[in-house]
């Protein structure tokens, strides 16, 4: 082989290997570039994550206050109940005596 033909072997092969690393390079590009959209993307997934659990939590803040207003109204309704059969029951007795006495007859 001559000198020429080497040169000429070697230009070849080094356009190739640069080829090659022309297209190495675009495809770490696109690699990279893609696996910043994934980390945007999960960024925001852990924002919508964390948002979300923000809301589950003042959600169960306001349940448990709603909860505590219905056991105290609840309550009180009880106890109104409880007063007027006191009431009622006392109404009842206090008549049931009268009945007894003969004077009022």
């Amino acid at each position: 082989m001559s000198d020429k033909d080497l040169v000429k072997e070697l230009k070849a092969e080094l356009t190739e290997i640069t080829k090659d690393r022309d297209d190495t390079l675009a495809k770490i590009k696109s690699k990279e570039s893609r696996i910043k959209q994934v980390l945007i993307k999960l960024e925001h997934r852990e924002q919508d994550v964390h948002s979300c659990g923000q809301k589950i939590g003042e959600q169960n803040k306001e349940i448990a206050e709603l909860k505590a207003k219905l056991e105290t109204k609840s309550r009180l309704l009880e106890e109104a109940l409880q007063r007027i059969k006191d009431i009622h029951d006392d109404s009842t007795q206090k008549a049931d005596t009268h009945r007894d006495d003969p004077d009022l007859d």
